[in-house]
């Protein structure tokens, strides 16, 4: 219990001795797929989105700052393919937006690193080619990771995001069950306020 106390005490007092809070804004573009089930196979066709939204920066050491963003994201297969008699994971073009919270950590300044979880809400879905019903999660949960530089106050990042949250199941004639998942990388460029 002493430990519990003791860093909660050092959590508290590093935050108001390192506290630097500011707020800003970033958009830009993913390139998303659909994975089979976790970091598996990757289905990718010419499906890019678009990423619009805000963030807070707080200070919690003079490396670490607690980056929490709320952002509009287009993901899914955005691309119409054509449908052949052996259904292929490939086939599944569905159009999916997603209102997304990622709680990430920034580690160092000028050139830093970014991880942490995101957790998103499906606000539309459209399919393009085969109706596989409605997507079997409206909640989407993930892990982002991430690098990025500043300069001034622009700040430019690139990164990853992979899903834990089931899509779709989709049942082979061998048998096996692949479960699909969300996917994508991202390229965004910010200002800080």
């Amino acid at each position: 219990m002493k430990k519990v106390i003791f860093i909660i005490t050092l959590a508290i007092v590093s935050h108001f001795s390192y506290s630097q809070e500011n707020f800003g804004v970033f958009g830009g573009v993913n390139y998303s797929y659909f994975t089979d089930g976790f970091a598996g196979k990757v289905y990718a066709e010419n499906s890019f989105g678009l990423q619009l939204g805000a963030l807070y920066n707080l200070g919690l050491t003079d490396k670490i700052s607690f980056r929490p963003k709320l952002y509009f994201s287009q993901q899914g297969d955005r691309t119409k393919t054509e449908q052949t008699s052996n259904f292929e994971l490939n086939q599944i073009d569905y159009k999916l937006t997603y209102l997304n919270t990622s709680l990430d950590f920034k580690f160092w300044d000028k050139i830093y690193l970014l991880a942490g979880p995101q957790i998103g809400i499906l606000i539309d879905q459209k399919h393009e080619s085969s109706d596989l019903g409605k997507v079997k999660s409206n909640v989407d949960f993930g892990f982002n990771l991430g690098t990025g530089f500043k300069v001034n106050k622009l700040f430019f990042e690139l990164g990853i995001y992979q899903g834990f949250s089931t899509l779709f199941e989709y049942d082979y004639y061998t048998g096996s069950k692949t479960k699909v998942k969300n996917g994508y990388a991202k390229f965004t460029i910010g200002y800080n306020l």
